[in-house]
């Protein structure tokens, strides 16, 4: 059995309702931000888990959260003939 290491620390227990279920959720962040979120577009420094097994969602990623790390690189315009 692989050994699955959790990158992420528990900040709270009573987040805001879960939008399918209503119950609270967990709230979650990264222990650290690693190399790989940042050369990712974008990551979320904060997201919701829903904790209730009988709940089909399982994570909640607020737009308020949504870091971005690449904006677009500019697009080289093409040369007239």
């Amino acid at each position: 059995m692989s050994k699955k290491h959790k990158h992420h620390i528990v900040v709270g227990e009573y987040g805001p309702p879960c939008p399918r279920c209503h119950r609270p959720t967990q709230i979650r962040e990264h222990d650290q931000i690693r190399e790989r979120h940042l050369r990712q577009p974008f990551y979320y420094s904060r997201w919701y888990y829903c904790t209730h097994r009988d709940c089909k969602t399982t994570l909640v990623m607020p737009e308020e959260f949504k870091v971005l790390t690449n904006p677009c690189p500019a697009v080289p315009h093409a040369e007239a003939s």
